[in-house]
């Protein structure tokens, strides 16, 4: 083959990449770079629908949290107060000798048990041990119950003091109140 026949074939295929690629960058390049825009347009569509969405929800989400810090509050206040376990079984044994004294029952004992963590409550048993008539008794059990306070009668053992004369029992009553845990209050 000639030089020459050998030049013009080298700026032919030149000339054919060239074209293709002129080609390429004006018809293919921008029909894909416009379905990529496109792609991304209805995907930030989407997004802006989306936060719409939740924008138009906020007076509904707004009653919501009202509700649930309204009872929240409402549990909180059902709870003893403070965030120190020994302060609220003092308090506790304080409540609990009130209540007692009221209804006419003789406290023999009484002694703090171990707390327990119980998810975002910690839990405060006070052991105490009475010595009644079984009338006296289930009136304590319901002054218990009925305190403004959630108080947690968690173990009761009932024995008679004197088989022959089933007067007087002899109980063994753990009662238990309930605080947030110390990070859970911080919170709120």
């Amino acid at each position: 083959m000639s030089k020459n026949r050998m030049d013009k074939r080298i700026w032919l295929l030149l000339g054919i990449l060239l074209g293709g690629v002129v080609i390429y960058f004006a018809l293919v390049y921008p029909f894909v770079m416009n379905k990529k825009v496109t792609a991304k347009l209805a995907l930030e569509e989407q997004r802006h629908e989306n936060y719409l969405k939740l924008i138009s929800q906020k007076p509904a989400k707004d009653a919501v949290l009202k509700r649930l810090i309204r009872k929240k509050e409402s549990y909180h206040s059902r709870l003893l107060t403070s965030d120190k376990p020994p302060v609220v079984a003092a308090r506790l044994q304080n409540i609990l000798k009130e209540m007692a004294a009221d209804e006419g029952v003789d406290i023999i004992s009484e002694k703090q048990l171990n707390v327990v963590e119980e998810g975002p409550f910690i839990e405060v048993p006070v052991e105490i041990t009475l010595k009644c008539t079984i009338t006296k008794l289930t009136n304590l059990i319901y002054a218990i119950e009925d305190y403004e306070k959630f108080l947690d009668i968690s173990k009761l053992n009932i024995r008679v003091v004197n088989i022959r004369k089933p007067i007087d029992v002899r109980a063994d009553l753990t009662v238990s109140g309930f605080i947030f845990a110390p990070d859970i209050s911080k919170e709120s």
